[in-house]
């Protein structure tokens, strides 16, 4: 979601002198380009606040360990894929990069083979659809998806493997529980309906345990085939999530952690009889706070039954966070927050055990583990690169420095060209802007539209305005910068606020309308016009969209556009006012709009996309002629060159996850991603070949610029890849003759 475009044509050596005649038009799509992608961090968040200033990644949903090796655990990051360590967590390696949507639910090993893995996909925590269940033969490496959603849910939140005979599978999520008993081949019907845990008795694996959102636990006798709800003590009403857990070593003990309506604890319970009787621990501090809903575990240590852990968000604003009991729940220990090193990050989501004791949590934060149950914590996170990024902002002038905001892990900031990115402020971060005549000046967002200002001390001053008393805002609302004057910013909640100088002491923003322009929802998308401040577009959450050319008179434009659906992006012609590209979260047809009349009509662009694929972003390079497209997804970036005809995910070496924010420079040619659980990257921008002056046309305009890449030598030109006419790799005279022939056709 750019914050602003400058147009800036980099001339090498020779003036160009454009003919009357323009020359053979380029044909787009001729030579198919590739955009070819490479990591630029955050690896890791660094001075991470709720990390204990110290380093962090993104959010993990489950964690298995080898049982066989104590230095090989697996990671199932929230929306980064599937990661794998065999050093005990010094260094990761992705695993699911090129899996199609590796939305992370559940991880589990084979208990009879330590090469088998099996990735559940679809995050249950956050509800977010995935695309079923795969197995790895060996290790990770390579993956076979061995059940689609229809057959195990499109959210999973645990996957059990029989402990002595693999071809038994049980697959627990929002769809309920399923299982196959021919190794994958199969699935049984989908029973129960939205089961948050799922636990096996690895004596007696015919008996297994699980938690029904909204209803009770459960337990099976024959192997998953039936199920009766368990009462003897457990609530009747009032759960939301239940989360589960029993002892390896004493599988009769089996402890329930039950979620109320509000997201906090109902209650803490304890079975030593098989869940025949239990018993509520009362004296079980409230750890999730308002957020079990989202993140929450039980695990009960598998050597001795008495010690079980529980984990939920933070001491700072709950009564605990990750808490510890030795008397199976009597009292407790919150454990979060090391007196010696270390703590965890808020919102926990799991714990695992590793077969020499040391215990390992995931949190929004990443991957922390302990080798004495939690006096001391180790933090797992330097080479994990699974950064959950809502939205970036590249510097005016140097590339090695983006801002980015984050989901938990604040606003930060790559101010080298290092991988590693310190935290400018903790929280969730959002949009962000440079100050292009002063980058050091640069402005951050929280939750809700809080707006913060850094100068080149550090942190300055919150400039929030009056909105948040009395108007509603997305969580991520969009913050820009005028591109004709960096002192003026405008933010969005259900209208557009703006202030004439963002750089006073005391910050004034007036709204630019009475009513509001956001239909039934609020903001999600702003641009200014370089070329008229005044003239602004502004997209909502349920399909709004309007236009003004005085920041007075607003017209609904919203007509063409698909109904109810969110205007995730828009981008204006530097050239043209009235001509701009809107992107939309509709998953079929009108995913890329374009408009020739300031959004009176609008035509489609990304018909030919295929269904299911939603417009999350939007970047448009305008040099060639039609301009060329890039939309983020959620399975990385797809682009055109031909306005729309046609699209091709053109993502060498871009992981498949969602593509959250795209920005272009210009000047240098470069496109820069910002992804869902992937952190940054950036490609060069592929050329039209033979036109080194990006007018869209190769012409005689072209020779003096060829001419130029000649005798510069520069191996890194812009220029270079228009000017290998032959697309041999080197620029010579080979391609002197192309040139003149496309010239002077």
């Amino acid at each position: 979601m750019p914050m602003f475009r400058r147009l800036a044509i980099l001339l090498l050596l020779l003036p160009i002198v454009r003919p009357a005649d323009a020359g053979t038009p380029v044909a787009p799509g001729a030579v198919a380009p590739r955009l070819n992608w490479a990591p630029l961090g955050p690896q890791p968040i660094t001075n991470e606040y709720w990390s204990g200033n110290a380093n962090a990644s993104g959010r993990v949903s489950t964690i298995a360990v080898d049982q066989t090796d104590a230095a090989i655990v697996y990671a199932a990051t929230a929306a980064g894929g599937l990661w794998k360590t065999t050093d005990g967590g010094t260094n990761w390696t992705p695993l699911t990069d090129q899996l199609f949507y590796p939305i992370s639910g559940a991880v589990a090993i084979d208990p009879s083979n330590h090469l088998t893995i099996y990735y559940g996909a679809g995050d249950y925590d956050a509800s977010v659809e995935g695309n079923g269940l795969f197995r790895s033969l060996d290790g990770g490496q390579t993956w076979i998806r061995i059940a689609v959603p229809s057959q195990v849910g499109y959210q999973i939140a645990r996957v059990v493997i029989h402990p002595t005979n693999p071809l038994i599978i049980h697959v627990a999520g929002s769809a309920g529980v399923s299982r196959s008993i021919d190794g994958g081949q199969n699935w049984s019907v989908l029973q129960l309906e939205n089961v948050s845990d799922l636990v096996i008795n690895p004596t007696s694996p015919s008996t297994l345990y699980c938690g029904r959102r909204d209803v009770g636990v459960f337990k099976s006798v024959d192997g998953g085939v039936t199920w009766n709800q368990l009462f003897g003590g457990l609530p009747a009403t009032g759960a939301r999530r239940i989360n589960l857990d029993l002892c390896r070593s004493s599988p009769q003990t089996v402890y329930a952690g039950i979620i109320n309506s509000s997201g906090g604890l109902l209650g803490f319970y304890g079975s030593v009889d098989g869940g025949a009787n239990w018993t509520r621990k009362n004296n079980t501090p409230n750890y999730p706070a308002a957020q079990g809903w989202f993140n929450h575990f039980v695990a009960a240590d598998p050597a001795n039954a008495a010690v079980v852990y529980a984990g939920g968000v933070f001491p700072t604003y709950a009564p605990a966070g990750i808490i510890r009991s030795s008397n199976s729940g009597g009292a407790w220990a919150d454990i979060t927050v090391s007196s010696t090193q270390g703590q965890i990050h808020p919102n926990q989501h799991c714990l695992a055990f590793g077969p020499d004791g040391t215990i390992w949590v995931g949190s929004d934060g990443g991957v922390w583990k302990s080798t004495d149950s939690g006096t001391t914590w180790i933090n797992c996170n330097a080479r994990l690169a699974t950064a959950q990024i809502y939205a970036i902002a590249l510097h005016p002038s140097d590339p090695s420095k983006i801002l980015a905001g984050t989901q938990d892990n604040g606003s930060i900031e790559r101010s080298t060209g290092s991988d590693a990115w310190p935290q400018l402020i903790a929280g969730d971060g959002g949009f962000a802007a440079y100050d292009f005549e002063q980058p050091t000046r640069r402005y951050t967002t929280y939750i809700g539209l809080r707006i913060f200002r850094f100068i080149s001390s550090g942190y300055d001053a919150e400039i929030t305005g009056p909105w948040t008393l009395t108007e509603s805002a997305a969580a991520v609302a969009p913050l820009v910068m005028d591109p004709s004057n960096p002192r003026v910013l405008l933010g969005g909640t259900t209208r557009i606020w703006r202030t004439p100088d963002a750089t006073l002491p005391v910050v004034v923003w007036t709204p630019l309308s009475v009513a509001s322009i956001s239909g039934a929802g609020v903001l999600t998308s702003i641009a200014v016009s370089n070329q008229n401040s005044n003239t602004i577009y502004a997209g909502g959450s349920l399909g709004s969209f309007y236009a003004t050319t005085d920041s007075i008179i607003w017209l609904d434009r919203s007509a063409g556009l698909p109904p109810g659906e969110t205007i995730s992006d828009i981008v204006i012609d530097p050239a043209n006012s009235n001509h701009l590209f809107v992107s939309t979260l509709f998953d079929v047809g009108g995913r890329v709009l374009e408009s020739t009349n300031a959004g009176v009509t609008w035509n489609s662009r990304a018909n030919s996309l295929t269904p299911g694929l939603s417009g999350v972003s939007l970047a448009v390079d305008w040099n060639p002629s039609p301009p060329a497209l890039f939309l983020g997804t959620g399975v990385g970036v797809f682009a055109s060159y031909d306005n729309g005809a046609t699209w091709i995910q053109d993502s060498l070496n871009l992981p498949n996850v969602a593509a959250s924010d795209l920005a272009i420079d210009a000047a240098r040619r470069t496109l820069t991603v910002g992804t869902y659980g992937r952190g940054v990257w950036r490609t060069a921008l592929p050329c039209t070949t033979g036109d080194l002056n990006f007018d869209g046309v190769v012409s005689p305009a072209d020779i003096p610029a060829f001419v130029g890449v000649i005798v510069s030598g520069n191996p890194s030109s812009p220029l270079r890849c228009a000017a290998d006419i032959n697309l041999d790799g080197v620029v010579n005279g080979k391609d002197i003759q192309l040139l003149v022939n496309l010239a002077f056709p």
